[in-house]
């Protein structure tokens, strides 16, 4: 009997529960192998519906769930054992909940009696993010009563469809007894079941409502600026760019954007033009529409300060604030849904948009005249180089640090290509592993373009090449330590600068390769450079590969000096 075997019960207990989250539309299982975690582990495995991923080091494993979030804009399920497994998963806990990312934590727990005991591996796990994540229930022992099984049945349609309406991640701790492990004959009970249902389709994807209203007296507020402009931070997993495009047109707005939307109506280059505070005196908008996340660019910082005094309107995509400039700016619960600009009109001259494409022309000759100079291998001459040979094929991520602001200053990937960053929390922890979650998610070849320090804090990462599927280039920017200290005054400290910030590191990055067994190249000069076709090193090298590009930093950071104080 089921009642009779504490084991046979933890595993329909779990069993039950990955069922319907796979109903719900959950694809994607990433596991980190312990004991306590037997019930929660089993039953992922038995479950045909889910693809599993198994993941030594929990913080790994948490940002490769991250990145399939991103991806998908449906939350991958983490399972881990208890004690400092889950404590693990902190640092991608709060990038979920800061960038609107859906995200399942199923952790494994001690029993009650063994709480505050000193029993081995037991700590205190309740609430243990605190309050990041968007939901979080101790789903309490294993039981077999109807109504237990109902409440967890729904605890399973709950998280799915709470972490994606409210856009985060979604604890459940699930505390168990020995024995872990069921009986044989009821595991292969279990599994017969799913072979005699002949049932491995994918789950149902609840559906998340969709679509805004703009009320009548804002639309005539829109349709009265006669300088709108449209600036796009960070989004989150699902933001509807189509509605943002379709009021660009409408009241003919420049769009600034962070991510990668394919519009005419985007301004290129103005990470390097928007740095000119004349620039920005004669840009100046008399409406902001700003929607996503608080921008992370410095450019689009200093112009928000300087502009804040203008009518400042955010679209929001979570319940969280997002007004860093203190602008005091009015605010929509946009939540990335699609909106109807039926009632909008416009009073903009064709005049306005020109004067942002004549700064961006400018600016293009600048940077042109000033890339064009250089033939010392430097930061931005990667990204010049490379970016443009991705196609719609591929995908990108930047990791955080100058990769971040770089990307978007030397960068001439194409608009349909989609660009990825943790801007969350923006740490460089866990860049690789979030770069291979979403690879794992699109089912796309992508290409990493990460810093040496960023690379080295997640060498965990590179345990998982194997598992996988598609081609992940890692494009290492070498500048010998944390470079992106030097635009700050702590760089005049010449005693204590290279020791306590910029922190250069010795590591060897191709015999790490090699430990691995990661396909490894080298580049160190410009002509080295050239050589690189990008799509071709990622249709050779299946799986993970790294291209180590060894840069200046000092000559990196006088171009980028160079650009910023650009003069029209």
């Amino acid at each position: 009997m089921i009642e009779s075997h504490q084991g046979n019960i933890a595993l329909r207990w779990a069993n039950t529960f990955f069922k319907h989250l796979s109903s719900s539309g959950v694809q994607h299982v990433v596991i980190s192998p312990g004991s306590r975690s037997t019930p929660l582990t089993l039953a992922a495995a038995i479950n045909p519906r889910l693809k599993k991923q198994v993941i030594l080091d929990e913080r790994s494993a948490a940002f490769t769930a991250l990145g399939i979030g991103k991806a998908t804009n449906m939350p991958a399920a983490l399972i881990c054992t208890s004690g400092t497994a889950l404590a693990n998963y902190h640092p991608a806990v709060i990038e979920a909940r800061q960038s609107g990312v859906p995200l399942i934590l199923a952790t494994a727990d001690r029993p009650p009696h063994l709480h505050a005991t000193g029993a081995n591996q037991a700590i205190d796990q309740l609430k243990i993010f605190g309050d990041y994540p968007v939901f979080f229930q101790n789903v309490g022992e294993p039981q077999t009563g109807d109504k237990d099984i109902k409440r967890l049945r729904m605890l399973a349609q709950q998280s799915v469809s709470i972490s994606r309406e409210k856009r985060g991640p979604v604890h459940l701790n699930f505390p168990f007894r020995k024995p872990l492990e069921p009986t044989t004959d009821y595991q292969q009970k279990i599994q017969q079941e799913y072979i005699k249902s002949n049932d491995d389709s994918e789950g149902h994807t609840p559906e998340v409502s969709t679509g805004i209203t703009l009320d009548d007296s804002f639309q005539q507020q829109i349709s009265s600026a006669q300088k709108p402009l449209i600036i796009v931070g960070p989004l989150a997993p699902g933001d509807d760019t189509t509605s943002i495009v379709e009021l660009a047109n409408k009241i003919n707005a420049p769009i600034l954007s962070e991510p990668s939307i394919s519009s005419q109506q985007v301004i290129h280059s103005f990470a390097g033009f928007l740095r000119n505070e004349s620039l920005r005196t004669q840009l100046a908008p008399d409406m902001i529409l700003r929607f996503g996340f608080q921008p992370t660019d410095k450019s689009l910082e200093l112009a928000l300060d300087q502009w804040s005094p203008n009518h400042h309107v955010h679209f929001a995509s979570t319940t969280s604030w997002q007004d860093a400039t203190l602008s005091n700016s009015q605010r929509i619960a946009w939540m990335g849904k699609k909106f109807s600009t039926t009632g909008i009109s416009s009073q903009t001259k064709s005049q306005w948009s020109n004067q942002w494409k004549d700064a961006a022309k400018q600016f293009a000759s600048h940077y042109r005249n000033i890339i064009s100079q250089k033939n010392t291998l430097t930061d931005g001459v990667i990204y010049h180089r490379l970016t443009p040979q991705l196609t719609d094929q591929h995908f990108v991520m930047a990791s955080n640090s100058f990769p971040a602001r770089d990307i978007h200053l030397f960068g001439e990937q194409a608009s349909n290509i989609p660009l990825f960053v943790n801007r969350g929390a923006s740490g460089i922890d866990g860049i690789t592993s979030t770069a291979m979650g979403i690879s794992r998610g699109l089912q796309k070849s992508g290409v990493l373009f990460t810093g040496d320090l960023a690379f080295l804090h997640d060498t965990n990462a590179l345990l998982n090449h194997r598992n996988m599927e598609q081609s992940l280039a890692i494009v290492v920017i070498n500048n010998n330590g944390g470079s992106i200290f030097r635009m700050l005054p702590i760089a005049n400290n010449q005693k204590h600068f290279e020791t306590y910030f910029e922190t250069p590191q010795q590591a060897n990055i191709n015999k790490l390769a090699e430990t691995y067994d990661i396909p490894y190249h080298s580049v160190e000069t410009i002509s080295a450079l050239n050589k690189i076709d990008l799509p071709e090193f990622l249709s050779t090298n299946h799986g993970l590969s790294i291209l180590e590009c060894k840069t200046n930093p000092d000559a990196s950071m006088e171009l980028r000096k160079k650009l910023w104080d650009f003069q029209p």
